[in-house]
């Protein structure tokens, strides 16, 4: 339904009036949303990840608002967790805890990412490979944000892109009242991705100025799922 909406908005021209205006009112409902759900959200999602032996952190924004401000960033409309790929898709284990999955992306084969909604809240599972002492991971971005995601996938308008940081090992901290893993070499970790001034909020801050991501050549396959 959402897809539609945008898909119509886009075909009248009239897509980025609108995202604006959702910017303006519906991001703030957004983090008002996540804000009341994320402890809910930790306590369903955590016991996956530690009953399973599964190597996972905070990642991404949801990181950066754990160790900045110890909260969800007030511009975040989702979640982000990593784990280290070992076990293959956690789907099945996701969904007996009420998830479900919204796209796959898949390159050469293995799962790199794959994004899910409970409560009209989406998050994102990034499943890194370790190399050497890197965690590498890769993403599909859509080059234009006018355009629904699946509709710039099918049109081809994006790239594949390796995003790589320095492994480290994880440690526990407390995050809305929950024992949640982060990298812990965090503060490398936060500015390989956003820069030496990550403590310092930036509202301009785009994917465009990630430190850490390249442009690749790979076979790559995203699926969406209603």
């Amino acid at each position: 339904m959402k897809n539609k909406i945008k898909n119509i908005l886009n075909k009248l021209g009239v897509y980025d009036v609108a995202r604006k205006a959702i910017i303006k009112f519906y991001y703030p409902y957004k983090y008002y949303k996540i804000e009341k759900n994320v402890k809910d959200i930790l306590l369903r999602i955590n016991p996956i990840f530690e009953k399973n032996t599964i190597d996972w952190w905070l990642d991404y924004g949801t990181l950066l608002g754990c160790v900045r401000e110890g909260k969800v960033l007030k511009n975040d409309k989702d979640l982000d967790f990593g784990v280290l790929s070992k076990n293959g898709s956690l789907q099945k284990l996701m969904e007996k805890s009420g998830f479900t999955l919204t796209s796959r992306t898949t390159v050469e084969g293995v799962i790199t990412l794959e994004q899910y909604d409970i409560k009209g809240i989406g998050f994102d599972i990034f499943y890194y490979r370790k190399e050497k002492d890197k965690l590498v991971t890769n993403i599909w971005y859509p080059k234009d944000y006018s355009i629904p995601q699946r509709e710039s996938y099918k049109k081809g308008l994006g790239n594949l892109n390796e995003i790589t940081f320095t492994y480290g090992k994880t440690k526990k901290v407390k995050f809305y009242d929950i024992k949640c893993k982060i990298p812990e070499n965090d503060k490398l970790y936060l500015s390989e991705n956003f820069g030496d001034d990550f403590m310092i909020p930036n509202p301009n801050f785009s994917r465009d100025d990630e430190k850490n991501r390249a442009v690749v050549q790979k076979e790559f396959k995203v699926d969406f799922y209603e």
